[in-house]
């Protein structure tokens, strides 16, 4: 795969700006956010006006705040046009908890097929809903009690997704993602992954890539525990991943499965015009070989193991 330049697109605001909180103007009323009507596909421009839209609902007087707004979510919505991001049969496994100004929801095991622009959009329905309550400063979404590994960022706040200017509007990255096959090699899927305000074009990548392929007979690169601690891109072009320790201990069982592995993550990242390699790190260290295949040096793109 030949390395291009990807395009960044000014796309899909998540929320209008100057817009004024329901919930702080008449008791028990507050607004829960849904995905937005979908742009009509005959216009040249694909996106069209704010990726999420808000509809007010009034809660009892007892209700459990935080529950309550969760259920209503879940629901889905009662106004014409707007469209529940959440799968069907997603529920709350247990009623919100609030520490220290983080709200943590725990939902059931559908969450987690979320991937890309939808979980972004679903997780940020959920944290500007929950971001209203007084004292609710973040939100943290688990999947079956455990967080999503390859979300960009496991705490949600109203900050990232309200934006203030054109310059903090989020963008589309046009990616090529690298997948192994079940018959062997690599194959590439294309995406149009959104980019959202303050985040790094490398983080949605690699996330997008672990959420796995859309394409039957297509795997992720890694389907065990494994966590991405760190990542960062130093001047010289090199893309520096931290794994956790369950990177070394779920190991391909042949070095040719590892080195699929290893370059369908390497041949994914070297498309962005500032990476021209990949370093695997191990809590902070270097290792020296993964599965058998070195891995000492930050290893730069094969499209040899690409198959049309």
């Amino acid at each position: 795969m030949r390395k291009r330049i990807l395009s960044l697109l000014c796309a899909l605001l998540l929320l209008l700006t100057g817009c004024v909180r329901g919930g702080e103007e008449e008791s028990g009323a507050y607004e829960v956010y849904f995905a937005a009507p979908l742009p009509d596909s005959g216009t040249d421009n694909p996106v069209q006006g704010p990726a999420v839209q808000w509809e007010t609902r009034r809660l009892p007087q007892d209700a459990d705040v935080l529950s309550a707004l969760v259920e209503c979510l879940l629901s889905g919505p009662v106004s014409d046009g707007l469209r529940s991001p959440f799968p069907d049969g997603v529920y709350q496994r247990s009623a919100p908890t609030l520490t220290d100004g983080v709200c943590e929801v725990d939902l059931s095991e559908r969450y987690g097929g979320l991937s890309g622009v939808d979980l972004t959009i679903a997780d940020y329905c959920i944290a500007l809903t929950l971001c209203q309550v007084e004292g609710v400063e973040a939100v943290s979404i688990l999947v079956e009690g455990e967080p999503i590994s390859y979300r960009d960022h496991q705490f949600l706040r109203e900050s990232d997704a309200v934006l203030s200017s054109a310059e903090d509007e989020p963008v589309y990255l046009s990616a090529d993602l690298c997948f192994l096959r079940e018959e062997g090699g690599l194959a590439v899927e294309h995406r149009e992954l959104l980019v959202p305000s303050g985040s790094a074009p490398e983080s949605v990548l690699l996330q997008a890539l672990l959420a796995g392929p859309e394409t039957e007979g297509l795997r992720a690169p890694l389907s065990g525990e494994a966590r991405v601690i760190d990542l960062w891109v130093n001047d010289s072009g090199i893309c520096y991943l931290n794994f956790d320790a369950a990177f070394l201990s779920d190991q391909p069982a042949s070095a040719s499965q590892a080195r699929l592995t290893l370059y369908a993550i390497v041949n994914t990242l070297c498309q962005l015009p500032n990476v021209d390699a990949v370093a695997f790190l191990v809590e902070g260290e270097s290792i020296p070989d993964y599965g058998g295949v070195a891995a000492d040096v930050p290893l730069e793109p094969n499209p040899d193991l690409v198959v049309s």
